[in-house]
């Protein structure tokens, strides 16, 4: 048995060389532990347009249960805590982290009866690539955003440039978190603040930042709200198979001959809209598939963008991949 001492000096071993140490000894709690520590370290600073309370982020089981077809309904009856889930992924020169923003409904000004824009559920994303560099931390290098059908990347200096993507506009930090601005509405993710689109602020902004405890905004104009990090793959990916009118999820896609949930259920207006951290279908051009943004982000951040230096492709932590039966492949 490893004594307490010798697991501390391998913990703080392996921060210092970018945790890569601590997979391949193949221990995983030591490497989840690190893995919240960078996906804190980097969590964005969220300026979330919101219009009434539909526009507080949540979590998918806010109402106590994981079925999505009844989250429309049960929106008005529950408290909408702030949470953003994430993932970390790692390869050899890079750590892929991964946050995504739940919303029960994505609405619009008009009845959502007559509008034909509204639909139960919402959850848009973000992706960071960060170099490792030595230190505890790395550098972040690219920020993507999504935005309803597009990805908008995002760089911090000239040492990433554009690919199949085009650079939108310099990474916003306050310290090392990334800020981004969230429409209300239809909850598209931005890098920059977009004063001429009307959805983003009108009404108000909640400013949401990481912390230790999930609150509720005080109201549309909130300007600190603390949010909770709730990990990917301890809960919506361990649901991925629950299928199905009155289930979690639901739109069964292949995925390189796995089959997983494109959408999070739902029946309220536009039916099975809002898909899963996995079912993303933008910018996949002609090299990319379905899922590959969160599911293989190595390679779907070296068709996105370029980076000066090395830029592996092979992981040393991919617990999504493993999973599957896909590592390596």
């Amino acid at each position: 048995m490893m004594r307490a001492s010798s697991f501390c000096a391998l913990v703080l071993l392996s921060m210092i060389l970018g945790c890569s140490t601590v997979a391949e000894l193949g221990a995983p709690m030591r490497t989840v532990q690190f893995y919240e520590s960078l996906a804190r370290h980097y969590a964005p600073i969220i300026h979330q347009g919101a219009v009434s309370e539909q526009d507080y982020i949540t979590v998918l089981d806010f109402d106590g249960d994981w079925i999505g077809n009844n989250n429309w309904e049960n929106m008005p009856y529950f408290e909408l805590r702030a949470y953003v889930y994430y993932t970390v992924i790692e390869s050899k020169t890079h750590w892929f982290l991964f946050y995504s923003l739940f919303h029960p409904r994505d609405y619009t000004y008009e009845d959502c009866a007559i509008s034909g824009g509204c639909h139960e559920n919402d959850l848009e994303s973000i992706q960071l690539t960060v170099e490792k560099d030595g230190t505890p931390f790395g550098q972040l290098k690219v920020l993507e955003t999504l935005a309803h059908g597009s990805i908008y990347l995002y760089t911090l200096d000239d040492t990433a440039g554009s690919n199949f993507l085009k650079i939108r506009g310099t990474v916003e930090l306050d310290e090392d978190h990334p800020v981004v601005y969230v429409e209300a509405l239809g909850h598209g993710i931005y890098g920059y603040k977009l004063i001429s689109r009307i959805h983003l602020y009108l009404g108000g902004v909640v400013t949401y930042r990481v912390g230790e405890q999930a609150e509720v905004p005080e109201s549309t104009k909130d300007e600190n709200v603390l949010y909770e990090l709730v990990p990917i793959y301890e809960t919506l990916w361990q649901r991925r198979a629950e299928m199905g009118d009155g289930e979690s999820f639901d739109k069964p896609f292949e995925y390189r001959g796995r089959i997983l949930p494109k959408s999070i259920d739902g029946e309220n207006f536009g039916h099975d809209s809002a898909n899963t951290p996995w079912g993303y279908n933008q910018a996949t051009g002609s090299f990319l598939s379905r899922g590959d943004w969160f599911l293989d982000p190595a390679k779907a951040l070296s068709y996105h963008a370029t980076f000066s230096g090395d830029f592996s492709q092979e992981y040393v932590y991919n617990p999504y991949l493993a999973d599957l039966g896909l590592m390596g492949e």
